[in-house]
């Protein structure tokens, strides 16, 4: 007797467009929307070609064994699967029938780079892919990273100046808080004081970037229920979306983060600022190919 994974075939997610341009947004406008990470990031799918998928692209799902399928992939697993009776169509399956509209975010693109390694993708560059997931162009005539390096030029700054969280932000959005944290003493109570202070401004989606003397970070919040969430390349300590102890794209706890830096900055004796910024899309549409794919 077969396995019932062979005898149910897949049934329609969606069609990849313009306005639809990932899974994870398929994923999102359907009743699958709380398993969309874990779907994706299901050992059956971690090796297939997402961010190579073309508009007009049907994206079916299988339930039973979580597999996302298209293309040749999806012609193969029809051709081997039982013909419905006639009349039965079941590609509208209603249990992955998609709801309604629901806005992609910069946490939501920036989590499709999940589990890609720091070599291919370190921490700005996480965020400037997350950016081109919602059709902000970065690089060409126009583009965001034109704009970066310009103005760093006009004000006599090295052309790299901007080319961080904080330039993203003073471009295109604005700081919602901004503070400098000198040779702290206890790193698990200034957590609390800063994430009391942080508590009515969070929102995912913000940009998040750590400087000091000889090193700085950026990445992307999020939430993973009711916690807050760091979106970020780097060395994983406190991983919520895969294994610890190697350098890549990751979702870590927001707290546990900011107590890394905090005990480094007690460590080095040294200086720490923080700043947490929010995207503006009006100021963003600037550096567009074809008009902005979602909110931002």
């Amino acid at each position: 007797m077969g396995h019932k994974s062979q005898e149910t075939p897949p049934v329609l997610l969606g069609t990849i467009t313009r306005e639809t341009p990932t899974i994870s947004q398929l994923l999102y406008k359907s009743p699958l929307k709380e398993e969309c990470w874990q779907i994706i990031h299901d050992k059956i799918n971690s090796n297939k070609a997402f961010h190579r998928i073309r508009p007009g692209t049907e994206i079916h799902y299988n339930p039973d064994t979580r597999e996302l399928v298209w293309g040749e992939e999806l012609s193969a697993m029809l051709a081997k699967a039982p013909q419905p009776s006639r009349g039965e169509n079941l590609t509208q399956a209603p249990a992955v029938h998609m709801n309604s509209e629901l806005p992609m975010d910069l946490s939501d693109s920036a989590k499709q780079f999940i589990g890609r390694d720091y070599d291919q993708m370190d921490c700005y560059e996480l965020v400037v892919g997350g950016l081109r997931e919602l059709g902000v162009q970065y690089n060409g005539k126009g583009g965001l990273h034109e704009h970066l390096v310009s103005r760093a030029s006009q004000q006599g700054l090295a052309r790299n100046h901007y080319l961080n969280g904080e330039g993203i932000v003073s471009a295109s959005g604005k700081d919602v808080f901004k503070k400098t944290y000198y040779r702290i003493t206890d790193p698990a109570g200034t957590v609390d004081e800063i994430m009391a202070d942080l508590k009515l401004r969070l929102e995912q989606g913000q940009i998040l970037s750590f400087s000091m003397k000889n090193r700085g970070h950026t990445g992307v919040i999020s939430q993973m229920k009711d916690q807050w969430t760091f979106v970020n390349s780097g060395q994983m300590d406190n991983n919520l979306s895969g294994e610890n102890g190697k350098k890549a794209v990751g979702e870590e706890d927001l707290e546990a983060e900011l107590l890394n830096w905090f005990k480094l900055v007690n460590r080095e004796k040294s200086a720490l600022q923080i700043t947490l910024g929010s995207l503006d899309m009006a100021r963003l549409s600037m550096f567009k190919p074809s008009g902005f794919r979602q909110k931002v």
